[in-house]
C-alpha cells in the first residue's frame, strides 16, 4: 500500500464503505447482488487494509465489523447464542500456506485440516428437540436470523426426525443445483421477471418465501457441516460429518482429513478441475481445523473463526468483443436481448452468445457494439457479461439504443408496469405464433407428433397458419408445400392432428400457454370445472379455491379467457371437432390436512400393527401416495422390524424415518 496520510485515508474509507454496504444490502438482504464476487472481495479487502493501517478509524458499523446482512424482513426474528460466524478468505495457496503457519505457532505444532468444497449457497441452522425438527433460521447477521422452518420442511433432504431422540443443532448450507437454477431463470425470464444472478442467490431467494408453496417448487438442497454441540464421543470434524451422515443429514462426502500442504493442494487441484462437472456450485475449498478441542482453544476474532478458512476460486472469466446484441420474441410477446460475440472457451464449453435479459440490465451495463466484455458463467451454466472493459471501448462508441418496434412485427414495444421486459402485445406477431404453436403442439400439451419448430416456421412462411386453430383446416395439398413433406410425412402429421381432437381438455388448457397454468394447474382445473365452458366463465374465487392453485393463477386464467379474441379462437377449436370435456378420474372427496396428505411414503420392514397391505390403504385414504422404492423425492420411509437396504437408502438421502408407531402416532 503506498503511503497514506491520516486525511486521505479518512477521505477513501467513507465513499468505500457506503458502496460496500450497498453492495451487501442488495447481496444479504434482497438476494440480487450489484456486482461479482472478486469486484465486492477487492474493495472489501482494500477496506480491511485502510482499517488495518490506520486502527483509530475502525467504526463499530463498518462492515468488517459484522456478519452477513441486516435483518429487515417479515419472518420472525432468531437469536443464535453461538453466533453464526462467517470465513475468512485468502486467494492463493501462498495465503494458504501463511494461515497453516500461523495455526502452527498458535498451536505449537502441525495440525490436520477437514479439507471441504465450499457449497455457494446460504448459511441454515437446524434444531432439533427429542429427535424432531422444530426450528429453521438462517444466519442474518450472525447473532440474529430469521425463522424459515415452515419453508425448511418442504426441502427434502432435511430430515423431519432422526433416528435418535437428540436435542442438539446443526448447521450448513441450503443450495440450489446447476439444473434446477437454469429451469428457474428459464422460467423467469420467459414471464418477463428478473433472474437470479446466480444460485445462491436463487437459494436465498427461496428460501426467504413469505408463501412456504413456492419454496416447495423450487427445489432446494442443503449440506451439513456443522455440530454446534455434538456428543462427547464426537472429537473431529471428520468424525462430525461421518456421524451426521449416519443420522440422515444430507452431507458433501467429497471432504477428506488432510494434514499435508501438498495434499491439500492437490485436493484444490482436483475440484478447480472438476468444479464444472458438479451437480451444484462450489466457489471454493474451505480448510477446517480437525481438532475440536483445538478449535475451542483457539476461537474467534470480532468476525470470523481462527480455525478455519476459505480458499476462494479465481473467477473464471474470458474477454471477447461484442458484434451485435440481437432481441428475440418469445411465446409471450417478451422481447430479450442476447450479445452475439467471438467465440471463448469458458468452464468448458464454446461460448458466443450471452443473454442480456432485458433492457434494465443491458443499459446498467452500458454493453455496446464493438465493446471488450469479461465474460463468465452465471453458476457455472449461464454465460453472462461481467462487465465492460471501459480502457479498450472504441473511441467512436455511442450508447447502444433500446428499439422500439417488434423485431418480428415492427409493432411498438410496451413496458407493462410491474415488469423489467419490453413486450410486443400484438396477437398476430409472427415469432409470437410460431412459439405459441410449437408449444401448442409439445408433449406437455396436445402432443402432436412430428410438429416440432422447424415445421410450424415452414407453415407460418407459407401463409398456411395464422393461430393454433388454423392447424386444424391444413390439408394434405397444404403440407405439399413444405420442404421435404412426401405422402408419408402428410399423412404422419395429419394424422396426429387428427388424433389430438380427442384430448382431454387439460392438454388444450395448457396448449394454450396461459401464464402461471401449467400442465399441473391445467390437470386442477379442468378436474374441478369438467369442461371448457364453465372454465370461461369461472370467476376469480371460484378459481382460487382449488387445493394448490392461488390468486396468481386464478387471475391469469380469468383475465386470459376474458379477451374476446381468446373466446372466438376457442369456438373455433370446437368447431373443429376438439373435445371440451375432461376426460379423466372425478375428483376425489377433499382430504382433511393430515400429517401425511399429499406426501410420498415408502413401507419396509416387519410391521406389527397393520399388514403391509392394509398400512397402505390408510396411507392412501389420508392422501398420501404409496411407493416402492426410496428417492429424492420419498418424503417419509416408515420401517418395522429387519428394516434392510430401503431403511439405508434413506438415511444416505436424507429422508426423514418414521418407526411404525411414530407414524401411527401421527395417525390416529
Amino acid at each position: 500500500m503506498a503511503d497514506l496520510t491520516l486525511a486521505e485515508a479518512k477521505k477513501e474509507i467513507g465513499p468505500l464503505r457506503k458502496q460496500l454496504n450497498k453492495w451487501a444490502d442488495a447481496y444479504y438482504s434482497k438476494d440480487a447482488p450489484k456486482v461479482e464476487d472478486n469486484v465486492y472481495d477487492k474493495k472489501y479487502n482494500r477496506l480491511v487494509e485502510l482499517e488495518t493501517q490506520f486502527p483509530q478509524l475502525i467504526t463499530p458499523d463498518s462492515i468488517t465489523q459484522k456478519v452477513g446482512g441486516q435483518i429487515d424482513s417479515e419472518f420472525t426474528k432468531v437469536d443464535h447464542p453461538i453466533p453464526m460466524l462467517s470465513m475468512g478468505d485468502v486467494f492463493s495457496k501462498g495465503e494458504l500456506r501463511e494461515f497453516d503457519q500461523r495455526i502452527q505457532k498458535l498451536v505449537g505444532h502441525p495440525v490436520a485440516y477437514n479439507v471441504e468444497l465450499k457449497i455457494d449457497g446460504l448459511s441454515i441452522s437446524l434444531e432439533y428437540t427429542n429427535g424432531r425438527l422444530v426450528r429453521a433460521s438462517t444466519r442474518g447477521n450472525g447473532e440474529v436470523g430469521e425463522d424459515v422452518t415452515r419453508n425448511a420442511r418442504y426441502i427434502k433432504d432435511i430430515p423431519q426426525t432422526l433416528p435418535e431422540p437428540l436435542t442438539t443443532e446443526v448447521r450448513g448450507e441450503c443450495y440450489m443445483g446447476k439444473e434446477a437454477f437454469a429451469k428457474l431463470n428459464k422460467e423467469r425470464d420467459e414471464k418477463g421477471k428478473s433472474v437470479f444472478a446466480n444460485p445462491r442467490n436463487a437459494a436465498a431467494g427461496s428460501l426467504r418465501q413469505l408463501d412456504a408453496r413456492i419454496t416447495k417448487r423450487r427445489d432446494l438442497s442443503t449440506f451439513i457441516y456443522t455440530w454446534v454441540n455434538p456428543p462427547e464421543k464426537i472429537t473431529g470434524q471428520h468424525q462430525a460429518i461421518d456421524e451426521m451422515h449416519r443420522l440422515g443429514f444430507h452431507t458433501n462426502q467429497t471432504g477428506q482429513k488432510l494434514s499435508n500442504l501438498d495434499d491439500i493442494f492437490a485436493f484444490i487441484d482436483k475440484y478447480t478441475a472438476k468444479r464444472d462437472s458438479l451437480t451444484y456450485g462450489i466457489d471454493g475449498i474451505v480448510l477446517k481445523v480437525d481438532d475440536l478441542s483445538i478449535e475451542q482453544s483457539l476461537g474467534n476474532t470480532v468476525k470470523v473463526p481462527r480455525w478455519e478458512i476459505a480458499y476462494k476460486f479465481p473467477p473464471e472469466e474470458q474477454e471477447t468483443v461484442v458484434h451485435d446484441i440481437k432481441w428475440t420474441v418469445g411465446r409471450t410477446g417478451v422481447v430479450t436481448p442476447t450479445a452475439v460475440m467471438d467465440p471463448v472457451k469458458l468452464a468448458g464449453t464454446t461460448v458466443s452468445r450471452a443473454v442480456l435479459h432485458n433492457p434494465d440490465l443491458l443499459k446498467e451495463k452500458d454493453v455496446r457494439i464493438g465493446d471488450t466484455v469479461k465474460l463468465h458463467k452465471a453458476g457455472d451454466i449461464i454465460p453472462e457479461i461481467s462487465e465492460v472493459v471501459l480502457s479498450k471501448r472504441p473511441k467512436d462508441s455511442v450508447p447502444y439504443k433500446i428499439p422500439t418496434t417488434c423485431p418480428s412485427c415492427g409493432q411498438k414495444l410496451v413496458h407493462l408496469e410491474g415488469e423489467v421486459a419490453l413486450r410486443c402485445i400484438n396477437p398476430s406477431c409472427p415469432a409470437q405464433v410460431e412459439e405459441q404453436i410449437t408449444h401448442f403442439a409439445s408433449r406437455p400439451a396436445m402432443d402432436i407428433d412430428g410438429l416440432g419448430p422447424k415445421i410450424v416456421r415452414q407453415l407460418i412462411s407459407n401463409n398456411l397458419v395464422h393461430n393454433v386453430a388454423d392447424l386444424y383446416h391444413l390439408t394434405a395439398d397444404d403440407l405439399s408445400k413444405l420442404d421435404h413433406f412426401k405422402d408419408k410425412s402428410i399423412n404422419n402429421l395429419l394424422t396426429a392432428i387428427n388424433n389430438s381432437k380427442s384430448n382431454s381438455v387439460e392438454l388444450l388448457l395448457t396448449g394454450l400457454g396461459i401464464d402461471h397454468v401449467g400442465a399441473k394447474a391445467a390437470r386442477l382445473i379442468a378436474r374441478k370445472f369438467k369442461n371448457m365452458e364453465k372454465i370461461m366463465n369461472a370467476d376469480v374465487q371460484e378459481v382460487a379455491s382449488i387445493a394448490t392453485i392461488g390468486m396468481t393463477i386464478a387471475e391469469s386464467l380469468t383475465t386470459y379467457f376474458a379477451q374476446p379474441e381468446v373466446i372466438k379462437l376457442v369456438e373455433e377449436l370446437k368447431e373443429s371437432g376438439l373435445n371440451m370435456d375432461y376426460l379423466g378420474e372425478d375428483e376425489p372427496e377433499e382430504i382433511k390436512d393430515n400429517y401425511f396428505k399429499d406426501k410420498t411414503v415408502v413401507l419396509t420392514g416387519t410391521l406389527e400393527h397393520y399388514t403391509r397391505s392394509e398400512f397402505s390403504k390408510k396411507l392412501q385414504s389420508l392422501g398420501a401416495k404409496v411407493t416402492g422404492s426410496v428417492s429424492h423425492n420419498t418424503d417419509y420411509v416408515i420401517y418395522g422390524k429387519n428394516a434392510g437396504s430401503k431403511y439405508t437408502k434413506a438415511g444416505n438421502l436424507g429422508v426423514p424415518r418414521l418407526t411404525e408407531e411414530e407414524a401411527i402416532a401421527h395417525i390416529e
